[in-house]
């Protein structure tokens, strides 16, 4: 007995899987640069996350078009802050020269904190204030106290009230 072969019929062969969603990178560097993140992005595109991530694996221009967009719109908010702190804005003005010279045009007080052990601090200045008296001993009462008298008794009594006495 002959076998017969199925014959080959002209239809197209049905791929297993969901639809590939194309996505516009034009329209996705439009919303990136103005400051959409990756979830916002989606939501606008009315495509999933995993949308956005599975093309961003799978294409090199989607992820390009992403950074493309974040420049751009970083890009045109620097230039009119500079123009703005240019045309006399004194809030834009501080802001662009806290953010581009921070060394010389921050507000905030670096502290330091250090740890002192106040015996080691005490017993340093001991040591200083006995080797300062030993090379430049100094006189604090320089009037000589000097007492002729040799009994308790001989020490002069005070007159209390001399104006009633004389």
């Amino acid at each position: 007995m002959e076998q017969k072969t199925p014959k080959k019929e002209n239809k197209p062969i049905k791929k297993v899987g969901r639809k590939r969603i194309n996505i516009d990178l034009e329209q996705v560097e439009n919303l990136a640069s103005r400051g959409l993140g990756t979830t916002q992005i989606a939501r606008a595109l009315g495509v999933s996350w995993d949308t956005i991530d599975r093309n961003r694996k799978r294409s090199a221009d989607f992820e390009d078009a992403l950074k493309r967009g974040k420049a751009k719109g970083l890009a045109q908010v620097t230039n009119s802050l500079f123009t703005s702190a240019t045309d006399g804005n004194v809030t834009a003005q501080i802001f662009y020269l806290k953010n581009q010279d921070a060394k010389t045009w921050k507000d905030r007080q670096e502290t330091v904190h250090a740890t002192i052990n106040l015996n080691e601090v005490l017993s340093g200045a001991k040591d200083r204030l006995v080797e300062d008296m030993a090379i430049n001993p100094k006189v604090i009462n320089q009037k000589p106290l000097t007492t002729t008298f040799k009994r308790q008794e001989q020490f002069p009594k005070k007159e209390l009230n001399k104006k009633k006495g004389g």
